[in-house]
Order: C-alpha cells, then structure tokens, then sequence
C-alpha cells in the first residue's frame, strides 16, 4: 500500500465582506450567560431581546395541527397565501393601507425580511442612514450588501426619538435609505405619528426609501401602539418598507416568523433572494403565525401589561444606583441608561463595565458600544420582578464598588 502523504494544510481566505464581522453582541451575551449557568453560576440575565412568556396555547395548538395534518412539505417561497392575506387584512384593519397579497413577503424572522430587502436595494457605493442608538444588526446587514451605513446620533437629550431635522444634513446623493425603528431598541424610545409623517415626507422629497422596522409595534406604553408608517401608504406605497416579525408580539421568537410589507417590485427581488438562500419560512411556523393573527389577542395585553409593571419597578429601582441616569421609556422592553459616571481608567468603557457587572455582580447587560452608544448599557426588563429585583440590587452593590 501506498504511503499516505502528509496532509496539505490549505491557506483558508475569508472574504473582505465577513473578516471583520463578529457574531451579534447580543446573541454573544446569551451564549455567555448560559455558559456560566452550565457551570452552576447563578447568573441574573439583562441580555436577551426576547419575551420570557410561553407561547400562547392557542398558537401552539396551530403548530401541533399543522404536524399531524402532515403541513411539513415545502410551501410557497414568500410564504403561504392565506397568512399573506392575514398580513394583509391586518394592516387594512390597523392601518388603512391596501396591500396585496404580492407586496408582502413571509421570512425566517425579521431579520431575514430585513437583509432581503438590504440585499435587493443596496450595494457598492451606496449611503444607507441609521440612527443611533440602533439595533446592533443594522449596519452590519448594510456593510455585507457592499454599502455603507451612514450614522444619525440621536441624542439623550431628545429621550433618543429621532426627527426628521436630525437626518435631512447627512443625505447625499448616494443616499438609498433611512432604516427607522420605532419602538426602538436599545432605548425604548417611540417615534411619534407627526415625526413618522415628517420622515416620510423627507423620503418622498428626496426620492429615497424609509424601512420602518416596526417589531415592537404593539409595546408602547403612552398609545395602544406605535404609529405605523403603513398608515401613509395611500400617499406614500413607493416609498415606504414596513418590516415587523411575530416574534415579541406572540412571544414567538423560536419560531423565526417575520415579515415585510412594500412596494411589489422590492418585495418580488426579496422573493426571488430568498429562493435561493433559505427558500420558505417553516411551513409549521407560518400556520402558527396564522393562529398567532387570527386567533383570540387577549395574551398581547397580559405581556403589554406586564412589560409595563416591570418596566416602572426596573426603572424606579435603576434611578436609585447613585450616578445612573435614565429616562423612562415609551416601549419595547428595555432600559438604557446612561453609565458614564462609573467608567473610568480601571473600566474605561461599556465593554468592560458589562464584563465587570458579569465577574463581580453575575449579572449580564449588553454593552452600549454594540447600539453605538458608547456611555449606556441596555437592560431588558423581560424578565420577572424577582429578577429585576435581585439582579438590579447586585448592579448598584458592584457600580458602588467602583466609586
């Protein structure tokens, strides 16, 4: 026989577009936490975007019919037609908007409607504006198209609602769109109807896209939810992309069931995308998704009335940590408060302020350099009183440590 020759090791080249991509810093908070849990640590966890709700009995029941009606097979790429035309009757409900079935498109979560839509708009040499404090995954999706993420810092001062005034300097002619979030995550914050109404009008101006990622929609805590850009689509159906996800809503998150309303030809782009890379939503998950729009809501207002309980006793507790400044926010399920008083040159920044509240308080938070917010730390409060309780007790004996 032969001799075996010694392997070749081969000279691995990532390509330029992922070697400075990191996983999501949240996604890397929750990995951690449960590392530490696996080795017995008792680990208090502020990190995850994601309801700690079980999934509505109803919806679940959906699923487990979908099972045994043997629904498992491939379905429509962009999604099966009756849960497009439940999309559809909602936001005709909601909002007034007419869309039809072909202007929607079904995706494994939000943020796969999300980086369809990048992948069919966007690409080398093109501006896309996002304002920051931003969802973590924002710019990334736009530097993988080959454009560039062009930042909006949108102040503490203005409790971080982005206006149409903040935007208007930065347009250029490269500019392709603006990605909105409202409410936000990391902070809360909820866009107003007349600054929506502005934003659109400065896209229609400028001849420009808004992508309105509206995932937290129905958490907003001053109205019965956020003011949808869908509500101008009678005006404004060029220019507009609504992006939203069954996931904090129905607590679905698992499910990976998400979302995009626009105009036919982007979403046939994000279509044809989406054929080749995952091809259909899960077919279980979108008969699911159908219960989750069709069935009995009261669930919605028992989570939207609890975020809201925890929401004032996290924020009542936080603002008693001596240095710590905060506003309260209008939605979603988070805090993000400003921590600029404890960094210093032991903990210089949010990065380390968030591994020394893990090692000192076995509490994990979400640094604020990850939202490009350097100074704050997120918060999520979707978790239960007892936690909220303990964990923000732990936080203010370790920051009192630091001085």
């Amino acid at each position: 026989m032969a001799e075996l020759r010694a392997e070749k090791i081969m000279q691995i080249r990532l390509s330029s577009r992922v070697q400075d991509l990191e996983i999501s810093p949240t996604a890397a908070v929750l990995q951690e936490a449960k590392r530490l849990r696996r080795q017995g640590i008792d680990v208090i966890d502020f990190g995850p975007g994601e309801p700690d709700f079980a999934t509505p009995e109803n919806i679940k029941e959906a699923a487990g019919n979908a099972i045994r009606e043997n629904f498992t097979k491939y379905t429509e790429v962009a999604g099966i037609l009756p849960l497009k035309q439940a999309l559809a009757d909602k936001y005709k409900k909601d909002w007034g908007a007419q869309y039809q079935t072909d202007e929607i498109i079904v995706c494994a979560g939000g943020k796969q409607a999300l980086f369809n839509v990048a992948l069919a708009l966007f690409e080398e040499g093109d501006e896309v504006v996002v304002p920051a404090p931003y969802w973590v995954t924002f710019p990334e999706q736009i530097r993988l198209t080959g454009a560039r993420p062009v930042f909006v810092e949108v102040p503490e001062k203005e409790r971080f609602i982005l206006r149409a005034e903040m935007v208007e300097p930065v347009l250029t002619e490269r500019t392709r769109a603006v990605i909105v979030n409202s409410p936000n995550n990391p902070t809360g914050a909820v866009i107003p109807k007349e600054e929506i109404c502005r934003l659109v009008q400065l896209a229609q101006s400028r001849n420009l896209l808004l992508i309105s990622d509206e995932t937290y929609e129905y958490f907003s805590y001053q109205t019965d939810r956020a003011f949808s850009a869908s509500a101008l689509w009678s005006e404004t159906r060029s220019h507009v992309v609504v992006v939203s996800a069954v996931s904090k809503t129905y607590s679905m998150t698992g499910w990976r069931i998400g979302y995009a309303l626009g105009p036919k030809a982007i979403i046939s782009a994000a279509a044809n995308i989406q054929s080749h890379s995952t091809s259909n939503p899960v077919s279980i998950s979108q008969r699911a998704a159908l219960e989750a729009l069709m069935g009995n809501q009261s669930s919605v207002q028992r989570m939207k009335a609890e975020y809201r309980n925890r929401r004032d006793f996290a924020y009542a507790e936080l603002i008693k940590i001596p240095g710590v400044r905060c506003d309260l926010p209008d939605g979603a399920f988070y805090l993000f408060p400003n921590v600029r008083r404890y960094l210093h040159d032991a903990v210089p920044d949010s990065v380390a302020l968030a591994k020394y509240l893990l090692s000192e308080a076995a509490v994990t938070v979400v640094p604020g350099s990850a939202f490009g917010a350097e100074g704050y730390i997120r918060i999520s409060y979707a978790t239960s009183l007892e936690m909220l309780g303990k964990g923000i007790h732990r936080m203010r004996q370790a920051l009192e440590k630091l001085g």
